[in-house]
């Protein structure tokens, strides 16, 4: 695990099914079968901060298999090509084990930019590679329901 990160302690330790790994940049939590991902900056632009996080996505998905991911981008509000990066990261470390990625949180400007890379669509038919639900929630509800 990359130097900063806390271990990610297991469901039981945390006597109920969720369990949460912490840094200041992206937090980590488990939910069920759920991993939920939070970035906790306000701007993914910066390139050294955006490295940082993909890099910690990255350490963190060689010892989880990531199936069911939501991303929790409500604490986002603008994204640059290196933040589509981390997603771009984290939806291949997704696709490798056939799983599935669902965004919520996303701010009017935020889902500007992921439709125009086609990381979202706005077609219910014809979902982009990763989902989007309104809120956290919902976004957890449509994973549950594999």
């Amino acid at each position: 695990m990359s130097a900063g990160m806390e271990p990610f302690t297991s469901a039981a330790e945390q006597g109920g099914m969720k369990a949460k790994t912490d840094s200041s940049l992206v937090t980590f939590e488990t939910i069920d079968d759920i991993y939920v991902v939070t970035p906790r900056v306000q701007n993914m632009r910066d390139a050294n901060i955006c490295l940082s996080i993909r890099e910690k996505v990255i350490d963190f998905s060689r010892t989880h298999r990531l199936e069911k991911v939501l991303i929790d981008l409500s604490q986002v509000r603008f994204m640059s090509s290196v933040g589509v990066r981390v997603l771009a990261t984290l939806l291949r470390e997704v696709c490798e084990v056939q799983g599935r990625i669902v965004a919520c949180g996303l701010h009017g400007e935020l889902r500007g930019v992921l439709f125009v890379c086609s990381l979202i669509s706005d077609d219910i038919h014809q979902p982009g590679p990763i989902e989007v639900a309104a809120s956290r929630d919902d976004g957890l509800a449509c994973l549950r329901s594999l």
